[in-house]
């Protein structure tokens, strides 16, 4: 039996490599007639530069730059050809930072404007820039400070580019730097810059935003969606996932060759996943919790929509499991279950990780024979 195994990260537990490299463990202590193929996936959340870099054998390149506080840590990214592959999260994500330090008005991209920077300066022609994960809701000002770019506010002063520079914003200067290159923004949600759904809303709090801060970062929001539609012409704010990272993708839509891609989709693509699922006699995936958030095109979902494409059945490991979620898959096996609390799974992952792979394993023995 070919068996692929494709799973995405289980957040805060065990990265996609681990939750793939366990599963085969199990499959192959049951059985040695189980033909494994092991392709980790990303959706834009954590680990999806990790993902491209070691599937597309690039070559990875450390940077120091500014974390999100401006505090100088060590970041990467990596080359494949001419493409660099750059993870937010690197230079301005949440993992930078402890919990007492999360504050979007205080935190800033402009790392992240550094790692592009570097890239265009090495000779990449084109980026993929995965964006989940990240520490900001800054609308991307200063990613824009390190390209260049200079924001000022009502009286000239030069703004540095953080949270609560957003509502002091009147003026930009422009840069041409990212006329040099082709980006894709790499997002696993879909929600708008403004509103209920949008950055401040939804992701402020996420990010160690309290009511007050949420209230100011949408109306900053609000003042750069202004700013931007009169330097640029365009009106950004209601495209599908512009809210992701804090606005950050806002800048590069309106002033370089930038597009939004659906990061499942675009990450299956990339690792040329359905050519190894028509290989496949059964396909396992999964991820740390298996529910409806999963069923809006994460990477289990879009793994699974390949898989019915080809009558190939599909079995989904999850840390924990909704009902509702569950049709999406012919399968599902849950870490959590009775007599193995939700506490338990993500304490001991790996162990309970192993225990279900084996119950899969078990299953697919009695189907193969």
């Amino acid at each position: 039996m070919k068996i692929l195994i494709a799973p995405n990260t289980m957040k805060g537990s065990l990265s996609a490599f681990d939750f793939a490299d366990i599963v085969e463990k199990a499959l192959l202590r049951y059985s040695d007639d189980f033909e494994i193929t092991k392709i980790p996936m990303a959706d834009g959340g954590d680990l999806t530069g990790e993902v491209l870099e070691r599937n597309l054998r690039a070559q990875r390149v450390e940077v120091n730059v500014r974390g999100p506080l401006g505090k100088v840590v060590k970041s990467k990214y990596a080359f494949a050809g001419k493409t660099a592959i750059i993870e937010m999260a690197d230079a301005s994500g949440m993992k930078l930072l402890s919990p007492a330090e999360l504050n979007p008005l205080l935190t800033s991209s402009y790392g992240t404007g550094e790692l592009i920077g570097h890239a265009i300066d090495s000779g990449c022609s084109g980026i993929l820039l995965a964006i989940g994960g990240s520490a900001t809701v800054d609308g991307g000002l200063g990613m824009m400070h390190a390209l260049g770019f200079v924001m000022l506010d009502k009286d000239g002063n030069k703004l540095e580019g953080r949270g609560e520079d957003l509502n002091r914003l009147v003026k930009i200067e422009i840069s041409d730097i990212l006329q040099e290159v082709n980006i894709r923004i790499i997002c696993d949600v879909d929600n708008p810059l403004l509103g209920e759904q949008g950055a401040a809303a939804v992701f402020g709090p996420q990010k160690g935003a309290t009511p007050e801060m949420v209230n100011e970062l949408e109306t900053g929001l609000e003042n750069l969606a202004k700013i931007l539609r009169r330097e640029s012409g365009k009106d950004l704010g209601n495209i599908a996932g512009v809210g992701a990272a804090g606005g950050l993708s806002l800048p590069l839509l309106a002033f370089g060759r930038a597009e939004i891609v659906p990061g499942a989709d675009f990450i299956c693509q990339q690792l040329d996943l359905e050519k190894w699922i028509r290989w496949a006699d059964v396909v396992i995936t999964g991820e740390g919790k298996i529910d409806s958030q999963t069923l809006n095109n994460k990477a289990p979902f879009a793994v699974a929509k390949l898989a019915r494409l080809h009558n190939k059945p599909v079995l989904a490991i999850g840390g924990s499991v909704a009902a509702e979620a569950s049709s999406a898959f012919d399968a599902v096996f849950s870490l959590a279950r009775p007599g193995v609390s939700t506490k338990q799974a993500i304490q001991y992952p790996r162990k309970y990780l192993f225990q279900t792979a084996s119950e899969v394993a078990r299953s697919l023995k009695r189907y193969n024979k």
